[in-house]
């Protein structure tokens, strides 16, 4: 069912269009369910905030750089997870060739670590932290031994947060830290939650390469809090290649930018 509220409809609109590129107006509707008045309605209103650009007979995203939606709401895990889910899979298989026998893995919280979880089993020797309790009963399915900290357990998300989560995962030294995010502009990597952002920046802090791990519904979107900016990350894994001035503006920064296998390779 199409989403009622006029934000997250437009929301939808712009992921569309960020993975797709240009777009028609039928084609809109099609794929997020609402009418084509309706639509032209939220290009309109888009348009006239920069972050599209309309073209005889539909849409694409503005080629300006001004194009950052900001996220309100943090979506359940359940949506998150079934979003883009083909992709999440994708980055996840790259990310953990990453990983070597012998590391100690931070794990971050999100959809898409959750998944690299999956792709750690056949990997020997590894000792994981995580604040991410689905992950972490995953994990213990394996050989690997998991350290989970104490803490204040957030509501259906399942990740520990919290001043003594936040100290226990300070007193680790890792080799990697794979960060999920709920979005990545030219200003850094964005979070919905201040609670698992204070555990992210721990992490971050503590991690000899930061990972981050990113779809492309998550270019040019930010939320409440700022976990990081560009600079601190190493690398970003990726689906598609993000929009020319996101892309500029990362590797300027100094993160390499990899793009996610093929599952069909």
């Amino acid at each position: 069912m199409p989403p009622r509220d006029p934000v997250a409809r437009q929301n939808l609109l712009v992921e569309s269009l960020v993975r797709r590129g240009f777009m028609s107006v039928a084609d809109i509707a099609e794929e997020t369910g609402v009418s084509e008045i309706t639509i032209r309605r939220d290009l309109t209103e888009l348009e006239r905030s920069g972050t599209i650009r309309r073209t005889h007979g539909g849409a694409l995203i503005a080629k300006n750089g001004v194009s950052n939606v900001y996220d309100i709401r943090e979506p359940t895990f359940e949506a998150r997870r079934r979003r883009n889910s083909d992709a999440k899979i994708r980055i996840a298989r790259t990310a953990a060739q990453f990983v070597k026998p012998g590391h100690t893995i931070a794990l971050d919280t999100g959809s898409t670590t959750l998944e690299l979880t999956r792709f750690l089993g056949d990997i020997p020797d590894l000792r994981i932290i995580t604040n991410n309790t689905r992950a972490a009963s995953l994990i213990a399915e394996t050989s690997h031994p998991v350290y989970l900290p104490g803490g204040r357990l957030r509501g259906r998300e399942l990740s520990i947060y919290g001043s003594s989560a936040a100290a226990f995962v300070a007193s680790y030294h890792y080799d990697i830290v794979f960060l999920g995010l709920s979005g990545i502009t030219d200003q850094g990597l964005f979070d919905y939650s201040p609670e698992d952002s204070e555990i992210k920046r721990a992490f971050i802090q503590r991690s000899d390469q930061v990972i981050a791990l990113s779809d492309a519904s998550k270019f040019n979107r930010q939320a409440m809090v700022r976990i990081a900016e560009l600079k601190e990350i190493h690398i970003l894994i990726v689906d598609t290649m993000p929009p020319d001035a996101l892309r500029e503006a990362i590797e300027t920064a100094g993160p390499k930018i990899i793009i996610a296998e093929n599952l069909m390779e």
